[in-house]
């Protein structure tokens, strides 16, 4: 039988959101895990053979490469039937599409730069002098997010984009709670693909001891802790975790926290 073959890494956001699905589906899986800390999506075989953007996750299934999580997710609702993520009613399956398309247009690359600003860039700091990652940074395919590490990695929290990157967080958890105040799960009465990719966000902010953002409200807390109980999160996300960035999201995240309430727009 033919195996499910995923190009992800353990803390990567976009791989949380896929291994949830396989896992919610119970799909058969092959994992290669990339280190992203070693630059191993940049090398020139995997993104001329797997990825051409030079990034996690990639799934490989039969002929099929399919890259982008959104896409992926729905790739596996496809292809694999089985414990159904989408709803039969149309209106239902347009509130979810309506949800992962604002992850995939404006919060994905929002997470990323807050990660980037509060911890993530001391990872780089610390093993490379200012040229080596400039070449490192350089190796990024997509101009966009060459810019993106180039201000966060080098300006940390004083980056021009981290203020709008946390507003859109903020705007989005009181529109999340006031939906969830009348429905179950994020794209009605069903767990579907909108959960699983909202699930690694919530997450992080919890990682970076950010959660003080979203604990006041009350039905998207009620959403979380529902999600947290159930078992693809265990299998998708606890079982990865990784213990070198747990400690150093809770660190960073905590020293951060008093300028991080200092540097969120007043809207």
């Amino acid at each position: 039988m033919t195996k499910v073959e995923l190009y992800h890494n353990d803390m990567s956001s976009c791989s949380q959101k896929v291994r949830l699905v396989l896992e919610e589906k119970n799909i058969r899986w092959t994992g290669h895990h990339m280190n992203l800390r070693k630059g191993e999506t940049r090398i020139k075989s995997y993104v001329k053979n797997f990825n051409k953007n030079g990034v996690v996750p990639t799934l490989v299934y039969k002929d099929d490469i399919i890259i982008e999580s959104s896409i992926i997710m729905e790739y596996l609702e496809d292809r694999f039937p089985q414990n159904a993520l989408r709803s039969s009613n149309p209106a239902n399956i347009s509130q979810m599409r309506l949800k992962i398309r604002k992850v995939d247009d404006v919060l994905h690359s929002s997470i990323a730069i807050i990660s980037s600003c509060i911890a993530f860039r001391y990872q780089f700091l610390e093993n490379n002098n200012n040229e080596e990652l400039t070449k490192l940074i350089n190796l990024i395919p997509d101009k966009k997010r060459r810019d993106i590490s180039k201000d966060t990695i080098f300006n940390g929290l004083d980056s021009k984009l981290l203020p709008n990157a946390l507003l859109e967080y903020i705007n989005l958890f009181n529109e999340l709670d006031e939906f969830l105040s009348n429905n179950k799960w994020l794209a009605g009465n069903h767990y579907s693909l909108a959960d699983a990719a909202y699930t690694p966000y919530l997450t992080r902010f919890e990682h970076l001891n950010l959660s003080f953002l979203f604990e006041e409200k009350k039905y998207l807390c009620d959403w979380f802790s529902k999600v947290k109980q159930k078992e693809n999160f265990t299998k998708a996300i606890l079982k990865w975790n990784n213990n070198d960035y747990l400690s150093l999201m809770k660190e960073k995240g905590t020293q951060a926290k008093s300028k991080i309430v200092n540097i969120i727009p007043k809207s």
